[in-house]
């Protein structure tokens, strides 16, 4: 009878937070951690205050967690990883995005093991020429590097080498979660958005941050305002990353008359709900790799706009997919909006084949990744390990 292999992953990122990057972490942990492996998360900076209980509910389901009680630099990161490492003893550490991952491996340069797997999570990690120069400085401690995309791989083995084991890996959703009964939507739409009688309600989600492009939205909303439609309220959900950018968004709004129809939600935890009670799904971003958040709006089953960049064009085929040009401008956002609430396209729900995009085919490629080059010790006394991979018991 064979046993599979238990395995200790460990998890390394900047912050707790609700962000593509670390929702795919929580999923990842929570799937691994039912598997019986042993899981934990290592971070920089304290939890985001709206996260706190998305660790608790992790801590409570095995968990281990090192987060700080305050910002961490430098110096101070690299021994925090160390103290950390020492404690949960992991048999791989996956960081993700390449902040984490250099730092992991300037704390673990002179280590063999753990064998460390650096994540990227954008097109272009190295864009930046200071981290260009410290991984070509640090690139060898690499066991493996996973892109999101092949597009952020391909940039990887240009910029930096090709003699590193490379992987892509999508990111995944629990697709089946966002499949909600039309009279369960309605209950989220009153509780929610409280909509004004013939009101439609417009959704995007994502860090508010010029990559978003919340502005373009903002202003298509106004030009809109001008050729008399009144009846679209815009609603951003999602953390501020740039205080400057959403500074500029609000200024928009207040210049183009419609602040009373842009709703800043913040960050939330049952994305899902608000998904569910609005009627369209916006994602104008000026460039992404795999984002989690498209994936999300595409499995709520909504009329989606997304920009035409090479992230979002294996939706172009897809039902209910409207696309504008790259980058987004307000006019075509408005025009869109305008035939989108004109022919009630919105008034549906889109049925999608997105089984490729789950969270347990991601999570099940990130444990290949693991069983390629982790090698836990076994723990049993009579055991051997197979040409499968399991441990061969009797």
């Amino acid at each position: 009878m064979a046993t599979r292999l238990r395995y200790n992953i460990m998890h390394v990122i900047v912050e707790p937070r609700y962000s593509g990057a670390e929702v795919l972490v929580r999923e990842l942990v929570q799937i691994h951690g039912r598997q019986g492996h042993r899981v934990s998360i290592v971070a920089f900076r304290p939890p985001q205050a709206d996260f706190a209980h998305e660790i608790a509910q992790l801590e409570q389901q095995g968990c281990e967690c090192f987060l700080p009680g305050r910002s961490l630099v430098r110096l101070g990161r690299i021994k925090w990883l160390l103290a950390a490492i020492k404690a949960a003893g992991p048999d791989i550490v996956f960081a993700h995005s390449i902040l984490p991952s250099l730092y992991t491996r300037m704390a673990l340069r002179f280590a063999r093991r753990p064998p460390i797997v650096t994540v990227l999570h954008t097109d272009d990690d190295l864009g930046n020429t200071g981290l260009l120069r410290m991984e070509r400085f640090l690139w060898r401690r690499s066991a493996c590097v996973v892109g999101v995309s092949a597009k952020s791989i391909g940039n990887y083995r240009r910029r930096m080498t090709d003699r590193v084991p490379t992987r892509v890996i999508q990111n995944g959703i629990p697709v089946e979660q966002f499949a909600v009964p039309r009279g369960v939507a309605q209950d989220h739409r009153s509780r929610l958005y409280r909509p004004q009688g013939g009101e439609l309600v417009a959704v995007q989600i994502g860090r508010i941050c010029v990559q978003k492009q919340q502005h373009v939205s903002v202003e298509a909303l106004a030009l809109l305002s001008a050729r008399g439609i009144r009846n679209l309220r815009l609603v951003l959900v999602g953390p501020t990353q740039d205080p400057d950018y959403e500074a500029r968004v609000i200024a928009s709004a207040r210049a183009g008359g419609v602040e009373d129809r842009v709703q800043f939600a913040g960050p939330q935890a049952n994305v899902k709900e608000w998904l569910a009670g609005a009627d369209i799904f916006l994602m104008p971003s000026g460039w992404e790799a795999h984002c989690i958040a498209a994936l999300e709006g595409m499995a709520s089953g909504l009329f989606c706009i997304f920009t035409a960049i090479d992230a979002f064009e294996e939706w172009r085929s897809h039902s209910g997919v409207f696309m504008i040009e790259a980058p987004p401008v307000p006019e075509q956002l408005a025009k869109a909006l305008e035939t989108v609430a004109k022919s009630k396209v919105w008034d549906r729900r889109y049925e999608r084949d997105l089984v490729k995009f789950s969270i347990q085919r991601c999570a099940a490629e990130y444990m290949q990744v693991t069983e390629q080059f982790a090698h836990p010790a076994l723990g049993l006394e009579d055991a051997s390990v197979g040409k499968s991979g399991e441990t061969e018991r009797g």
